[in-house]
C-alpha cells in the first residue's frame, strides 16, 4: 500500500495572501527586467549575424507571447495584492 500523508488544515488571512502576492509581484518584476534584456539581445541578432530579421521571426513571436503573458500576470498579481491588502486593513480595523 502507498504511503499516507497527514494533511493539516491551516488558516490564512488576507494579510498572508497580500504578502504572498507582493512577493510574487516582485519576482515577476525581475522576470520583466530579464525579458527586457533578452529583447535587447534579440534586436541585436540580425546585426551580429548578418542575417535578415525574417530568420529570427519565430523567436520574436515567441518572445512577444511570453512578454504579454508576463505583463498580464503582473497586472493580475498587482490587483490581487492590492485587494488582499485592503481586506486585511479593513479586517484589522474591525478588530481594534
Amino acid at each position: 500500500m502507498g504511503a499516507q500523508m497527514k494533511v493539516e488544515a491551516k488558516t490564512y488571512n488576507a494579510g498572508d495572501l497580500a504578502d504572498a502576492y507582493s512577493e510574487m509581484l516582485e519576482r515577476n518584476e525581475s522576470i520583466g527586467y530579464m525579458l527586457q534584456v533578452l529583447q535587447n539581445e534579440i534586436t541585436l541578432l540580425p546585426k551580429l549575424t548578418g542575417l535578415d530579421e525574417i530568420y529570427f521571426q519565430s523567436i520574436t513571436r515567441c518572445f512577444g507571447v511570453i512578454e504579454q503573458l508576463s505583463y498580464d500576470n503582473m497586472q493580475r498579481m498587482a490587483s490581487s495584492a492590492e485587494k488582499f491588502e485592503e481586506q486585511f486593513k479593513k479586517g484589522y480595523k474591525a478588530l481594534k
